[in-house]
């Protein structure tokens, strides 16, 4: 059996974690808030930067692209580095980065600055990952991850909206600055509170052997991979689709927020429940999905059209809100201990690859066959996930009632 990444600190007392699990959901908050500001803030930026809003919007392409290409590397070249001084130094690098942003009207600079941001999160993100499951017993995994992961939920629904509310005020630099402050203060926060936590060690197994979790981990992140971009297809669109059921610009708003709920709400079950029930809340939440775009897709040929198109946003919204804590607590409990923060670290990938995807795809739907055909698709991938992720957790299921 693989030997779990040495502490060299004492763990915290059940009292003590909370606060730790809240620096690490900070710190997830102001990350995601960083990536995903941009487009809220594309009329001051681009007006102080001298381009034009297509060049701000593209700020986030290249956040994700590097994600997608720079984490492995990253993970892999800082792997031998004790986790709490990395951790601590990347969160001081992400808030200076995006302080960058903020205070350099020069749009070359700001381009640098989103690499290193992106690169600087992808090595936080993966040492925050790993440092979870030193901090709960196994039991409270889900919910620890839930606490976290909530920081990327409330950056959607609070972080991003404040930054839109600074920018119609003039003063979308302070989004920036605010971030890079909150940033800060997390990695204050845990550079006081956390333990110790060794990198990984030198010698012993080769490199370039491979994690006997890998294939498993693969598997999973595979299908979620799947889902998420079946998911965004739909999704990047969701205004034309709604309008086909005729909801009109007037009324996405509400069916949007009641969405947002319910995901909150599946945030704050999930984790919970995915301790008790792992397999069931997992697959739940993946049925929710493809359910709910099937109600989407049967919306606008029904005399219900809004009200079964309604229902089927909320179903999506509890589905992939509930999601990331559950998939991410699977994806720990299946990897090796040495594998872990290498196999939590790439949830951030597979989300980037299926926003990628998913948007290519879905706009190439609209321009191609119009907006009739973006649910049957995403019907298609999404179900296709849920009958991936079905099989690989029957056949856990198996070869566990085999040992």
């Amino acid at each position: 059996m693989t030997a779990s990444p040495a502490s060299i600190g004492s763990p915290p007392s059940a009292r003590g974690r909370t606060p730790l699990l809240l620096g690490l959901g900070l710190a997830v908050f102001a990350s995601v808030s960083t990536e995903l500001l941009p487009p809220a803030l594309i009329l001051g930026m681009s007006s102080t930067l001298g381009v034009d809003a297509s060049a701000v919007g593209s700020l986030v392409a290249v956040w994700a692209v590097t994600i997608v290409v720079g984490t492995v590397p990253a993970v892999r070249v800082t792997r031998h580095v004790p986790r709490k001084p990395l951790l601590v130094v990347s969160l001081v690098v992400l808030a200076v980065a995006t302080a960058v942003v903020a205070v350099v009207p020069v749009f070359g600079v700001v381009l640098a600055a989103r690499l290193v941001s992106a690169l600087a999160a992808a090595v936080s993100w993966s040492v925050v990952f790993a440092y979870v499951p030193t901090l709960v017993p196994p039991a409270r995994l889900g919910r620890a991850m839930a606490i976290v992961l909530g920081g990327g939920t409330l950056a959607s629904v609070l972080g991003v909206p404040v930054g839109a509310a600074l920018a119609a005020a003039g003063a979308w630099q302070w989004a920036f600055l605010g971030a890079a402050g909150v940033l800060l203060t997390s990695a204050l926060v845990l550079a006081v509170g956390l333990p110790g936590l060794a990198g990984a060690r030198n010698g012993g197994t080769r490199t370039r052997d491979i994690d006997r979790t890998a294939i498993p981990v693969a598997a999973l992140l595979s299908a979620g991979a799947l889902l998420l971009t079946g998911y965004m297809t739909l999704y990047a669109y969701i205004v034309p689709v709604l309008g086909a059921a005729r909801i009109g610009p007037d009324g996405v708003g509400a069916v949007l927020l009641v969405a947002g709920v319910a995901g909150g709400l599946a945030l704050l079950l999930g984790g919970a429940l995915s301790d008790r029930y792992p397999a069931t809340a997992l697959l739940v939440l993946v049925a929710a999905i493809p359910t709910g775009i099937l109600l989407a897709a049967i919306a606008p040929g029904s005399v219900l059209a809004q009200p079964l198109a309604a229902a089927g946003t909320a179903l999506i919204g509890f589905g992939i809100g509930g999601l990331p804590p559950v998939l991410q607590a699977r994806v720990a409990r299946t990897a090796s201990a040495t594998f872990r923060p290498l196999a939590t670290s790439l949830f951030v990938v597979i989300l980037n690859i299926g926003i990628a995807a998913g948007s290519a795809l879905g706009g190439s739907l609209m321009a191609t066959a119009g907006r009739g055909a973006v649910a049957p698709v995403a019907l298609l991938l999404t179900g296709a996930a849920l009958a991936a992720f079905a099989a690989l957790i029957a056949r856990a299921g198996h070869r566990h009632s085999c040992l």
